[in-house]
């Protein structure tokens, strides 16, 4: 979830390798269904599925020591990542009026084909986060900091590191299309 502080933590801990992620709103009719069926628990996230290592877990600070010790290069994340997080998680929220928080009633009852790209370079990328998470679109999520090989990739492909998303069911690189192209409602 966009607005929650303890799905933030692992989102920003998930930054560090490539992955794939699927939003969970608040009546999500698609992804907690499967985490439902999965573990048989209540729709309680944070939650992580390693397809390399089978591993399955909840809590948001168990997810983040993982994800560093299997994927890290080192094996503790810093404080800012696991304590800090919780602090100014909130505050965005609060700002974006819980904006990533629950579904969309328009949202297209399947995700796409193939999955969304995001490029998380800047923070415009909380807006688009928000609106995935709204539709409960799946996303590969790319970090793309100054000078790495994915903002190298950005350029290529959209000929701008500005541009965060990248939909290859429509071959268009912009953001504010997604409630358009991606609703229940489209004509």
């Amino acid at each position: 979830i966009e607005a929650c502080p303890f799905c933030r933590r692992v989102r920003e801990a998930r930054s560090f390798c490539r992955g794939s992620l699927y939003p969970c709103p608040i009546g999500s009719r698609v992804h907690r269904a499967f985490v439902n069926r999965l573990e048989a628990k209540s729709s309680k996230f944070s939650f992580v599925l390693d397809p390399n290592t089978g591993v399955s877990m909840y809590e948001s600070s168990d997810i983040v020591n993982y994800l560093f010790q299997e994927y890290g290069e080192r094996s503790k994340p810093t404080f800012g990542i696991l304590e800090s997080t919780l602090v100014t998680g909130w505050v965005p929220t609060i700002i974006r009026a819980g904006g990533g928080m629950s579904l969309w009633n328009g949202a297209l009852p399947n995700p796409p084909q193939k999955l969304l790209e995001l490029y998380l370079n800047n923070h415009f990328a909380r807006l688009l986060r928000e609106a995935l998470c709204d539709l409960e679109l799946p996303y590969i999520l790319w970090n793309t900091g100054k000078g790495s090989l994915n903002c190298s990739k950005l350029k290529q492909i959209s000929g701008s590191t500005q541009v965060p998303l990248v939909d290859p069911n429509t071959g268009i690189q912009i953001v504010r299309y997604l409630f358009a192209n991606y609703n229940s409602n489209r004509c």
